[in-house]
């Protein structure tokens, strides 16, 4: 075999070596997370850098089927590419033509192709060349992938077959995420009902749980808590009190003051509580998270006594918000506190009752919103 012919092929197989390696990496990275959002994202980046362009779109056909949503971009100002090219009918411009037909497009220079819908857009940015490929899940086109380039191209069924070989990987991860999606919907509104029955025991406090949860998700955004942890808070807010479905409704619309003895069941909500969600599987996360809820900065809340930090931070998060939430509704042995009184005590339990960050925190979020506070 003659010496620059043994040569090419090296350095073929060096490249395409080198392809391989960047789309396994890169399908690594797109998996990494369930969020639809975040895996949207992720794949029109990636898909412009293993592909060497400037920028990226993708569109996913809505549920009806007959347009293309724009869902994601890379390399645009997107504020205004997502306003001006937000839908697409299916046969219209590139996107809607790949959809219909099922194949992929090539353009080799914008200007010189009739059928491409926003050909003022693309030269004010300096685009000349694409590929669109089609994102198939199943056999069942679902959206498309485009990749954009500021040279003239001189593409070819290669570069389709790379960019098409990183799209079935996309597919994956879109549909994996919109499944988690559905799953974590079920999920919600399963807990939901479970928290509206608990807070319909008490007529007084309807809602408390919702309101608890909204809450709590002001003060994650605050303290950019995300992911897991987040989404435990989100549910330990709005199901803190299912240890309360036991305790009988004569002590919990109790007028007046409780008895050593009914106390002594009430404070058994959190271990109750606890107790439940660590039985049901998707929810044994939220245990620490409920049975702490009652704890004191101090030391001297229930049931374990736990002090500052050994306190779980969505517990102390949780311990604030509630004793707000209590302090804003008529009670059956009080009526509601003024803004001001409420602000006063929780101050007074910074440092005490509560942890004085998370007070610091949870005002300044309702400062945000002055009915509330």
């Amino acid at each position: 075999m003659p010496q620059k012919e043994n040569s090419s092929l090296k350095e073929n197989l060096k490249k395409k070596i080198e392809e391989f390696s960047a789309l396994y990496e890169v399908g690594k990275s797109i998996t990494s997370t369930l969020r639809l959002d975040e895996v949207l994202a992720l794949i029109t980046k990636k898909a412009a850098t293993i592909m060497n362009v400037s920028a990226c779109s993708l569109r996913l056909l809505d549920k009806s089927g007959c347009e293309l949503l724009l869902r994601s971009s890379y390399g645009f100002d997107n504020k205004r590419f997502h306003k001006a090219k937000r839908t697409l009918k299916v046969g219209e411009s590139i996107a809607g033509r790949v959809v219909k037909g099922g194949k992929p497009y090539i353009i080799n220079d914008i200007r010189k192709d009739k059928n491409y819908k926003y050909p003022y857009y693309a030269m004010q940015k300096g685009l000349r060349s694409l590929i669109t490929v089609p994102l198939v899940q199943k056999d069942k086109i679902v959206g498309v992938l485009s990749i954009y380039n500021t040279k003239i191209g001189q593409y070819t069924q290669e570069d389709v077959k790379l960019l098409s070989m990183f799209a079935s990987q996309a597919a994956i991860a879109i549909e994996n995420a919109k499944l988690f999606e559905q799953a974590e919907s079920g999920y919600l509104n399963t807990i939901r009902t479970l928290s509206n029955i608990i807070d319909a025991k008490d007529s007084q406090t309807f809602g408390h749980s919702e309101r608890v949860m909204e809450h709590c998700m002001d003060i994650a955004e605050e303290l950019k808590i995300s992911g897991h942890e987040k989404d435990a808070l989100k549910y330990a807010g709005l199901l803190h009190d299912i240890g309360k479905i036991g305790i009988d409704v004569g002590i919990l619309r109790k007028p007046s003051k409780l008895s050593k003895d009914e106390w002594k069941v009430m404070t058994m909500h959190p271990v109750v509580g606890s107790g439940i969600v660590e039985q049901i599987g998707f929810l044994d996360d939220l245990a620490p998270i409920i049975l702490h809820h009652h704890e004191r900065y101090d030391g001297k809340g229930y049931p374990s006594k736990l002090k500052k930090n050994k306190i779980p931070l969505a517990a102390r998060i949780l311990s604030v918000v509630d004793a707000y939430e209590s302090m804003v509704s008529d009670r059956p042995y009080r009526k509601a506190l003024s803004a001001k009184k409420i602000r006063q005590e929780l101050l007074e339990g910074a440092g005490t009752q509560f942890d004085p960050d998370i007070v610091k925190i949870f005002l300044k979020t309702l400062s945000k919103t002055p009915a509330h506070l």
